[in-house]
């Protein structure tokens, strides 16, 4: 099984703030997630799935959480730690973690791939995407887009391979 990060980011790290994006919508980002992530399920942290911008999968999701009775909507289900809910994938050829902040930190040291948005600009953030080691990968793609009547802020769009 491949395990694939998918995450936005400003220049400062931030990924969230008060359980939103800290940057006004970017639709091609949106568009991306979903081309990139489609037939795919995906994990992510009970505060990432208890946000205004829930994303999901209509192929299955895991939400992290220690609390057995947390309720969830339909199409999700609980796994109580990110080591058991790649378990429930491991037959998949590919998964996507999510986020937020804790299971990205989680899941890079284990991360085969990382798509990363990078949107030029500083935010005030309460969540962050981890530093990692870039040495372990090789950036395989990026694509650059400036700011336009739709994106309020220039961005691209990389893909980090890890090297075997």
């Amino acid at each position: 099984m491949r395990i694939s990060l998918i995450a936005a980011m400003s220049e400062n790290r931030a990924i969230g703030l008060k359980g939103r994006l800290p940057w006004p919508h970017l639709p091609n980002d949106w568009a991306n997630f979903f081309k990139v992530t489609e037939g795919c399920r995906m994990i992510m942290g009970r505060k990432s799935y208890d946000t205004p911008d829930r994303l999901w999968s209509k192929a299955g999701n895991f939400v992290i959480t220690r609390q057995a009775d947390f309720p969830l909507d339909e199409g999700f289900e609980r796994a109580s730690s990110l080591e058991e809910a790649l378990e429930l994938c491991k037959e998949d050829k590919e998964v996507f973690v999510i986020g937020g902040e804790e299971i990205f930190r989680q899941a890079l040291p284990l991360a085969d791939c990382i798509h990363l948005t990078l949107v030029h600009g500083v935010f005030e953030g309460d969540a962050f995407f981890p530093a990692f080691n870039e040495t372990d990968f090789h950036i395989k793609s990026r694509q650059e887009f400036p700011a336009d009547s739709s994106h309020l802020y220039s961005y691209e769009f990389l893909v980090y391979e890890r090297k075997h």
